[in-house]
């Protein structure tokens, strides 16, 4: 009697467990509608929990800190001298023209915009072009043409630059990049060589929106494009940008640059202001204004520029 209720009890058992196996596999997926048009109850289960649940929680997680990622590493593509430490993404290329004018109290005579002692004003045409070779690295091209006065000594000569992103933010430590220039003399009667150093620093203010910006530089000329051109010329940039919305970022920056030539009587300072705006796919508008801050003849009194900004591949 006793092997006999061990039996059916045996039996019941796995009746009982076939019943279930067969109900589970008779239940449409989680997301589809049962035959009523009501949607079907998904078994909860050890299996399904591990198999499905835990894979979208995990893959929502990924794609948030892809997403914080890319709010925090937005470019400054526009015409102002401050720069994020974004380089351009592995294979994307920008061409940038951009045009400029500048307005100082400086006069000099023999010019043809001095003829009657009026203060000076120079425009100048650049083309600049930046290539995203690999992760964290891009190549920079700069030819810039002083318009006008086109026999001054280095009117087209060729930067050759380097940008490379050695860390991103996190936590409070901020970004670093730095770029190296070459002034190489390609242009009219044009020498030697000039090499300038620049750090880029980068920090979130408030993430996704708002960055404080410190570019400090350093020069080494050695040209003799510029008459009594100080060797060794530095300075420094600190400034914000801000996002006013996912097409338009704002910039702001105070810049100071050591004394350019031997006779000069001190460093200059300037403020920029400036508006980067993406109008369509691949294309940008940038716009800068600035403002000499000592209110003499040494450096510029104020200018502006535009730049037309072309991208493709990446």
């Amino acid at each position: 009697m006793r092997s006999s209720g061990r039996r059916s009890a045996v039996a019941l058992g796995l009746v009982a467990t076939l019943v279930v196996v067969l109900a589970a596999q008779a239940d449409p997926p989680a997301g589809r509608s049962s035959g009523d048009g009501t949607a079907a109850p998904r078994l909860l289960s050890l299996a399904s929990f591990s198999s499905q649940d835990k894979t979208t929680v995990q893959t929502t997680t990924v794609t948030t800190t892809t997403k914080e990622s890319h709010e925090a590493s937005w470019e400054i593509s526009g015409p102002v001298f401050l720069r994020a430490t974004t380089p351009e993404p592995p294979g994307e290329v920008i061409i940038k023209n951009i045009f400029g004018w500048e307005h100082s109290k400086k006069k000099e005579a023999g010019r043809p915009w001095d003829r009657d002692g009026d203060d000076r004003d120079e425009y100048e045409y650049e083309l600049e072009i930046e290539w995203g070779i690999l992760e964290n690295h891009e190549l920079i091209f700069e030819m810039p043409w002083q318009i006008g006065d086109g026999r001054v000594d280095g009117n087209g000569d060729i930067t050759l630059g380097w940008h490379w992103r050695l860390w991103d933010e996190h936590d409070w430590v901020p970004a670093f990049a730095m770029r190296n220039f070459l002034r190489v003399p390609s242009g009219v009667d044009s020498s030697g060589v000039d090499y300038e150093f620049r750090g880029l620093f980068t920090k979130s203010l408030v993430p996704g929106c708002t960055r404080l910006h410190f570019n400090p530089f350093a020069k080494s000329v050695n040209s003799n494009n510029e008459e009594d051109a100080e060797p060794f010329q530095y300075g420094a940039a600190i400034g914000i940008d801000h996002r006013l919305s996912d097409n338009l970022l704002f910039i702001t920056d105070y810049i100071y640059s050591s004394e350019e030539t031997e006779d000069a009587n001190r460093g200059n300072h300037e403020a920029e202001f400036g508006l980067d705006w993406e109008f369509a796919e691949h294309q940008k508008l940038g716009v800068s204004f600035l403002v000499g801050l000592d209110g003499d003849d040494d450096g510029p009194e104020y200018g502006a520029k535009l730049s037309y900004m072309l991208s493709f591949g990446g």
